[in-house]
């Protein structure tokens, strides 16, 4: 009887993190895609003529994203340049040195979100993702 009184917390706590890593890996999976999104449309936005400031880029990127998370506000974050701006947007002019980019400009856009695990152990844990689209 003792023995079960001291495995139920322990498989309990297991399970919570287990749930926890799920938790964090569906978070990563869909800020990929919305950082896939939100860098097709600040490069979409830049291919325009004249080509968009880094501002209009970051508006669009930032839309894109949150459209694919399901709407606007869906994506939270802390730690941000301000609040509510979870999307960064960065041109990287040719060439730029780690990438296999020697003729086009490309963008790189990131995205974060703080989410609140399921064990309280942890606190707030930001998850961030990256894509890069050519210009």
């Amino acid at each position: 009887m003792v023995e079960f009184a001291l495995v139920l917390p322990i498989a309990v706590m297991i399970l919570a993190l287990a749930a926890t890593g799920g938790q964090m890996l569906m978070t990563d999976i869909s800020l990929t895609q919305a950082a896939r999104a939100g860098a097709n449309s600040a490069a979409q936005a830049y291919g325009n003529s004249p080509p968009a400031s880094i501002t209009v880029q970051t508006t669009d990127a930032t839309v894109a994203a949150q459209d694919e998370q399901g709407g606007a506000g869906s994506i939270q974050c802390s730690g941000a340049p301000a609040p509510g701006q979870c999307v960064q947007v960065t041109d990287l002019p040719a060439p730029y040195p780690g990438l296999q980019n020697n003729v086009v400009n490309l963008v790189q856009v990131k995205v974060w979100e703080t989410i609140s695990p399921l064990v309280p152990i942890f606190g707030g844990v930001t998850i961030e993702a990256e894509a890069v689209a050519p210009q």
